[in-house]
């Protein structure tokens, strides 16, 4: 009988990349929860390696992992690459060398580059679904935010301005909400509408997502911050719009009590409109303030909250779905779905609540509680990924 391994080396693929994920994401929990609870002062370069190993280790490492599964394709040879210099570049980060994080960088944006040639070529090859044009075009906006960050680094290093205006804020605004989110909206499109072509307005959804990322860089690269801010929020409107219009119905119409990974589709697809809405009201509190100069035009804790409901509340929700349909459905007792999916969301939720009205006893509370469960099921999915292979079944249906 053919193993379940050689009938599918793109899941054992997306497997091996995921445990690798769960590895770095450890740095992220372990500084969050110590940061969150203000237990411990961490120095910028620490700050840095908490953002980087989750946004780069956890959370891109995993999305290219739910691509093989979505396109049902891998390269394994991009899986190990990635596998190695994703650790790598975070590593540079926490030394503070800027040489190290330089070079590191470079070579991880040549994989990047093979990442996008490979999702580009995989897609233009296959079915070619909206969720898979969704995450193509997210995966595009992660390049290009990459080279953005790898030339601040190489810049840093040689001790030059390369990249002009705001270039932190481009970075940050295409690796988030030209990225992320546009990646996420594709997978849960995916799990929640199983959908096989591209509706209309799903490509106008998409399409404003991806052109509304790539606006906002541009415009804080060349000072267009007033134009390109309100270009940004009219295509996010519409993307909002049409996102709550095609998705909600079919997300929220299921229990929230039942013991079923669905659920965590459902609560990402609330958590991205969360995450755009308050990001939409930061850039228009930007664009309308009297002196944009000035940092409190930008409310950091706002930001932060819009961040976090991006990281966890979408990716990580999205993440630990899939891993949940793949190695946890009639595995384990309903009692430790409800623990991971409750304790996931609700310390998330009263760790965004405690940012945004910028209170640190609320924030003790949520950081703790939400980083614990994200420990518990790290430690539950890595142990039955380890021992068993993806049920690649889970992934006909839409969940």
């Amino acid at each position: 009988m053919i193993s379940e391994r050689r009938a599918t080396p793109w899941a054992s693929t997306a497997r091996d990349l995921v445990l690798v994920a769960m590895a770095v994401f450890l740095v992220t929990i372990v500084i969050g929860i110590l940061n969150g609870a203000d237990a411990v002062e961490f120095d910028r370069n620490q700050l840095l390696t908490h953002v980087h190993s989750g946004t780069i280790g956890w959370l891109t490492l995993t999305i290219v992992a739910s691509t093989f599964l979505l396109f049902r394709a891998a390269d394994r040879r991009l899986m190990l690459a990635l596998a190695v210099l994703v650790p790598v570049y975070v590593l540079a980060f926490y030394t503070g060398n800027f040489a190290f994080r330089a070079i590191s960088g470079t070579a991880l944006l040549a994989v990047v580059v093979w990442l996008l040639y490979w999702a580009w070529t995989t897609y233009l090859a296959g079915e070619r679904t909206l969720p898979q044009l969704a995450v193509t075009l997210g995966l595009t906006s992660f390049a290009y935010g990459g080279v953005i960050g790898v030339l601040i680094q190489v810049g840093l290093a040689l001790e030059l301005a390369i990249v002009p205006g705001d270039n932190v804020g481009a970075h940050a605004s295409a690796m988030t909400f030209g990225y992320l989110v546009l990646t996420a909206m594709g997978l849960i499109e995916w799990r929640v509408l199983d959908t096989r072509d591209q509706p209309t307005l799903g490509r106008v959804q998409v399409g404003a997502l991806f052109l509304g990322g790539l606006v906002i860089s541009v415009a804080l690269l060349t000072g267009a911050e007033q134009i390109g801010g309100m270009i940004y929020l009219l295509t996010q409107l519409v993307a909002v719009v049409i996102f709550v219009i095609r998705v909600f119905p079919r997300a929220l119409g299921r229990s929230w009590t039942d013991a079923d990974p669905g659920r965590h589709f459902a609560a990402a697809s609330i958590w991205a409109v969360a995450a755009l809405l308050l990001f939409m009201y930061l850039v228009f509190s930007f664009i309308t303030a009297e002196n944009p100069d000035d940092p409190a035009a930008l409310p950091l804790n706002v930001l932060l909250a819009s961040d976090h409901a991006v990281y966890i509340g979408v990716i990580t929700n999205v993440v630990v779905g899939l891993l949940s349909l793949l190695f946890l459905r009639g595995r384990a007792p309903s009692w430790v779905a409800q623990v991971i999916f409750w304790g996931i969301n609700l310390g998330l939720l009263v760790f965004a609540i405690g940012l945004i009205l910028d209170t640190a006893e609320i924030k003790r509370i949520g950081a703790p509680l939400m980083g614990a469960t994200l420990l518990l099921a790290l430690g539950l999915l890595a142990a039955r990924a380890w021992g068993s292979e993806p049920a690649t079944s889970e992934l006909d249906a839409a969940t």
